[in-house]
């Protein structure tokens, strides 16, 4: 089930919006990623209130990408396409957005191999 602004769980209810529409997405995400429903939901919760904290000025808008960890392979997706690009390590990863950044303007949410919000960049 694909959660929305107007359709989420009871437990995202007491969120400020904008923590709710990101922990939203990072629950729709985390469930096509096969977690359990209420494991995605702690998780997302906990993503999404760090991601406020830490996010300055940056809003969800302005992510274009998030770097993800898959397996044994690290996940460079477009935030609004099916584009992506894999990468053996995350270091090799970074390397990559770095030269991408000098190319186009873009932002990037990066998560740690457990899935865990770390910085935007």
């Amino acid at each position: 089930m694909a959660w929305n602004k107007n359709d989420y769980p009871e437990s995202m209810k007491n969120l400020d919006e904008s923590v709710r529409n990101k922990a939203i997405e990072i629950a729709n995400s985390l469930m096509e990623e096969d977690y359990e429903e209420g494991r995605a939901l702690s998780i997302a919760i906990a993503q999404a209130k760090e991601w406020y904290e830490n996010r300055g000025e940056e809003t969800a808008s302005d992510i274009t990408h998030h770097l993800v960890s898959e397996g044994d392979k690290w996940i460079l997706k477009s935030a609004d396409s099916e584009e992506q690009k894999k990468f053996s390590t995350k270091e090799e990863a970074m390397k990559e957005i770095e030269k991408l950044k000098k190319e186009k303007t873009m932002k990037v949410m990066v998560h740690d191999a457990d899935g865990k919000f770390q910085k935007v960049i």
